[in-house]
């Protein structure tokens, strides 16, 4: 498979505090690449400095050979990077159809995006069923599809979610990592942040372990899931 996005050692730092370490990641064309690790480690951080939402210290994130490393974070989505954050961060006062127009926003192409909507209406029937209701009065995890559907109305290259999971009922993660699997059948690159390491490894074809701002492990999913070390430290082994 073909690299679509590069990071290289890439370091972020809070003042004196360097959240992250110079870590490297590769997304292969097409998959799913899980980082994973404990509350703290640095995983949002990272995802933020490739979406340009924060300044890394040193480092680079290439996608496709092209430098997205000091572009504005609307420029990065506009190469193809989408980011869906860490609690949603919807537009509760605004209607779920005004959601999803807003994640367009940037595209030209309205037949093509005509096309995208149904399509994210056919992966979230709730949303269709409720386009004219207010994005506030959904539950938790149809926020979450509606954050997910958004970022994909961008027609994003690589999406990054971030904890797409968090604070969801069980049966709702299920769902939603349901969800990602089949966006990604459809060839669209992610990766995913998660806490919940046994459900992002199952579905990820590689996997990073990052422990206080370091790669500590690198692997595919599988190989992490039966990794003694994952299974002491993240599963309960």
């Amino acid at each position: 498979m073909s690299e679509i996005l590069g990071v290289r050692n890439l370091a972020v730092s809070y003042g004196h505090i360097e959240a992250v370490k110079d870590i490297s990641l590769a997304l292969n064309q097409g998959e799913i690449t899980a980082l994973v690790g404990a509350n703290g480690a640095g995983k949002s951080t990272s995802l933020l400095a490739i979406s340009g939402l924060v300044k890394p210290l040193r480092g680079s994130v290439m996608l496709d050979g092209v430098d997205l490393t000091r572009l504005p974070p609307h420029r990065i989505v506009q190469s193809g990077v989408v980011q869906v954050a860490e609690g949603r961060a919807i537009l509760t006062t605004l209607t779920i159809a005004e959601n999803l127009a807003l994640g367009a926003y940037t595209r030209k192409d309205k037949a093509q995006t005509a096309r995208d909507l149904e399509w994210v209406y056919a992966l979230f029937p709730i949303l269709k069923q409720r386009n004219a209701g207010l994005a506030g009065n959904l539950s938790g995890g149809e926020q979450q599809m509606l954050a997910i559907a958004r970022a994909l109305m961008a027609k994003p290259r690589v999406l990054l979610l971030d904890e797409p999971s968090m604070g969801l009922a069980p049966l709702m993660v299920q769902e939603i990592f349901r969800i990602v699997q089949e966006i990604n059948r459809t060839g669209l690159t992610i990766l995913l942040v998660e806490q919940n390491v046994r459900q992002a490894l199952r579905i990820a074809q590689h996997g990073y372990v990052l422990e206080n701002g370091r790669i500590v492990l690198a692997d595919s999913g599988a190989a992490l899931l039966n990794n003694p070390k994952v299974v002491e430290a993240y599963l309960g082994g």
